[in-house]
């Protein structure tokens, strides 16, 4: 759908969940913190594993990369993002996820 501002967000872009950046050896200490922390019965706060990363639908090109606050519910983050691209428009959305310098 296009408004007078222009396409939909959702209509450009899409998120999803992405390893955080640092390689396999980085990510496979992250899901043993993770599974440490499980053990630990929420004494030790559990690493995030992975990110909410917004593309560009046609060429695939990294937007946004939302770090997951809440590794406990990493689904209520995209949720969130999945529910802004549905309500704004790709300039809109753009404006407010942009990473500031």
């Amino acid at each position: 759908m296009t408004g007078p501002e222009g396409p939909a967000a959702a209509e450009v872009f899409v998120a999803g969940f992405e390893p955080r950046p640092g390689g396999r050896v980085r990510h496979g200490v992250r899901i043993l913190g993770a599974f440490v922390s499980s053990l630990a019965q929420g004494l030790l706060p559990p690493p995030a594993v992975h990110d909410v990363v917004v593309r560009r639908r046609d060429d695939g090109t990294e937007v946004s990369r939302i770090p997951v606050e809440n590794p406990d519910v990493p689904a209520e983050t995209l949720r969130f993002v999945q529910q802004d691209l549905a309500s704004r428009s790709a300039g809109q959305f753009v404006a407010e996820w942009r990473p500031r310098a």
